[in-house]
C-alpha cells in the first residue's frame, strides 16, 4: 500500500475532498461531484495504466546453409553501406537504396538467413507502367526523372521485414463524455457527463510487420503495405535470381519497440470502435499481456527507383505483390519559372489584344 493516498478529480486532476452532506467526493476546482466507488474504480484504472512489458521469442535459426551460401554474393555500397545479397549470376551496377553506381563485391557472411519469402507477383513492366503513370502530366518535373535510361533502372529488391505474431489479452479504460445543451430562461446551459468505460478481450495478431532495414524510412515501407502474408513461402534461394535482396541490419530485439507500438495502436482502435454513444472518447489506460509471441524474418518484394536531384534522393517504391506505390517528386525551379513566364506572357498578350480590339471599335 502507498504511504499517502489521495484521489484526483477525473475531469481536471485537482484534489478531491469528501463532502459529508452529499456523501460524495467533490472537486473545488471544477465543481463536479463523484460517488466514492466510481472514483476508487478510476484510481484503480490509473494505477494499472503502466503497461506490462511484452516479451517476444526471438530465437531462430538464421544461418545460411553451405549449399545456399555458394550461390550468393554480397555487395557493399561505399556510399550508404547497404549490404545487398544477390545470386551468383547477378552483376550489381547500382545501389537501389541511394542510387550510387559504384558497389564492391564481397563474400556472404553473417547470420541473416530469412525464414520465409513473399515472391514477386508484379513484373518490371508493371512497375515501369506504374511509375510512368505517376509522373504523367507533371510538367514541372525535372527531365532526368522521365528519361528512358533512368526509368529502366527500376529494380526489384527483396526487403527484410520482421513479422511479430502473438495473442494478446487486453484490458483498456476510456474516459468518455456526453454533453447536451438546454436553455433555462435567458441562459444557455451545457451539461457534461463523465464516464469511465472499460473494455477487455483477446486479439490475435497474425504478422505485425516491421521494416528490418535502416536504409528505408519506416513510413515509406508502411505506406506500401499491406502484403498478403498468406502467400508466404519457406525461404529458398531459387526465389532470388533476377532480383536483389537486402539483409536485415535492424535485429528483432531492436524492432520490438515498433511492433509493440503498432500492436498498442491497433488494440486501442479496435476497442475504441466499440465505445459508442458519447461525445468524446479518450484512451486512459491500455494493458496488453502477450501470449505465444513469435518472430520470423521474411523477405518482401519491392520495386524501387532512387533519383538524385540537387543533392537529395527521391524514392519511388511499389509493392511487388499488390502494386501499391508511393513516390515523392521534385519541382524543377527553372521549369517552374519558365512555366509562370509563359502564362504571364500569354495573359499579357491576351489583355493587349483585347485592348487593341476595343480601341479599334472605339469602345476605349
Amino acid at each position: 500500500m502507498p504511504d499517502v493516498l489521495n484521489y484526483k478529480c477525473p475531469c481536471c486532476s485537482a484534489p478531491l475532498r469528501y463532502d459529508g452532506g452529499s456523501g460524495q467526493l467533490s472537486c473545488a476546482a471544477c465543481g463536479n461531484t463523484f460517488p466514492l466507488d466510481a472514483v476508487q474504480q478510476a484510481q484503480q484504472v490509473e494505477d494499472a495504466a503502466q503497461e506490462q512489458g511484452i516479451q517476444w521469442d526471438t530465437e531462430r535459426d538464421d544461418q545460411w546453409r553451405p549449399e545456399e551460401a555458394q550461390q550468393l554474393k554480397t555487395y557493399s555500397c561505399p556510399s550508404c553501406g547497404a549490404e545487398i545479397v544477390v545470386d551468383d549470376t547477378t552483376a550489381a551496377t547500382e545501389c537501389v537504396y541511394c542510387g550510387n553506381a559504384s558497389i564492391m563485391p564481397g563474400a556472404v557472411s553473417g547470420s541473416f538467413r530469412p525464414d520465409a519469402v513473399l515472391p514477386f507477383v508484379k513484373t518490371k513492366e508493371d512497375a515501369v507502367a506504374a511509375y510512368l503513370e505517376l509522373i504523367k502530366g507533371k510538367k514541372l518535373l525535372p527531365r532526368a526523372f522521365a528519361s528512358k535510361k533512368h526509368v529502366d533502372k527500376i529494380t526489384g529488391v527483396y526487403v527484410p521485414f520482421w513479422l511479430f505474431q502473438c495473442r494478446a489479452d487486453c484490458d483498456l479504460a476510456f474516459r468518455a463524455e456526453r454533453s447536451h445543451t438546454h436553455t433555462r430562461g435567458r441562459d444557455r446551459i451545457t451539461e457534461t457527463e463523465h464516464f469511465l468505460v472499460q473494455r477487455g478481450g483477446t486479439l490475435d495478431f497474425d504478422g505485425v510487420p516491421v521494416d528490418g532495414s535502416s536504409k528505408f524510412d519506416d513510413t515509406l515501407m508502411e505506406a506500401i503495405e499491406p502484403f498478403d502474408y498468406s502467400k508466404m513461402q519457406d525461404f529458398d534461394v531459387a526465389y532470388l535470381p533476377g532480383y536483389q535482396a537486402e539483409r536485415y541490419d535492424v535485429d528483432a530485439q531492436d524492432a520490438q519497440g515498433r511492433a509493440n507500438e503498432r500492436i498498442r495502436t491497433s488494440t486501442v482502435e479496435a476497442f475504441a470502435a466499440t465505445v459508442v454513444g458519447y461525445t468524446s472518447v479518450v484512451p486512459q489506460s491500455v494493458n496488453v499481456r502477450l501470449q505465444h509471441g513469435q518472430v520470423v524474418n521474411v523477405l518482401a518484394p519491392v520495386w524501387m527507383l532512387n533519383t538524385k536531384w540537387n543533392d537529395k534522393t527521391y524514392t519511388f517504391a511499389m509493392n511487388g505483390q499488390t502494386g501499391r506505390l508511393v513516390g515523392d517528386l521534385p519541382v524543377d525551379s527553372g521549369a517552374a519559372w519558365k512555366y509562370r513566364l509563359r502564362i504571364f506572357l500569354g495573359t499579357l498578350a491576351g489583355v493587349v489584344g483585347i485592348a487593341a480590339l476595343l480601341g479599334f471599335l472605339g469602345v476605349i
